[in-house]
């Protein structure tokens, strides 16, 4: 190698040396400046944030139940489903898809406590939301 580019190489390493002991002595001044009674408070911080996220969570969908089916004895293949969003309070949603050789229909029905509300279910939307409770 030539000598300019060894000063070079031996410039750029005393260069990045130095800036690690900057940096490094940078984090520990940080370090030792903080209290360390803050802990408690990280604690309790998380702990609230905790208890925020589980609450929000019992309103989401945590429960899923999905079943296939042939609504017409002259159709194969079970490409009609009925698929069943539930929360923890076992409350949602059915959405149910009917598949004909001429269209494809496709209904929401609300759900309350794994009932439904005003709509009467189909044995297969009730099998859907026995299958989101029980998983």
């Amino acid at each position: 190698m030539s000598l300019p580019f060894t000063l070079l190489i031996l410039i750029n390493f005393l260069w990045t040396a130095y800036l690690t002991f900057l940096f490094y002595r940078k984090i520990i001044s940080k370090n030792s400046a903080t209290p360390q009674n803050n802990s408690s408070h990280d604690f309790s911080e998380i702990q609230k944030n905790l208890d925020q996220l589980t609450s929000q969570t019992k309103n989401s969908v945590s429960n899923i139940g999905l079943v296939r089916f042939n609504p017409f004895d002259d159709m194969g293949g079970d490409q009609s489903f009925a698929l069943a969003l539930l929360d923890q309070h076992k409350s949602g949603v059915i959405i149910t898809s009917l598949h004909t050789r001429e269209n494809t229909r496709i209904f929401a029905k609300p759900v309350k406590n794994g009932e439904g509300q005003s709509i009467s279910l189909s044995k297969d939307e009730k099998l859907a939301i026995v299958k989101a409770i029980k998983d």
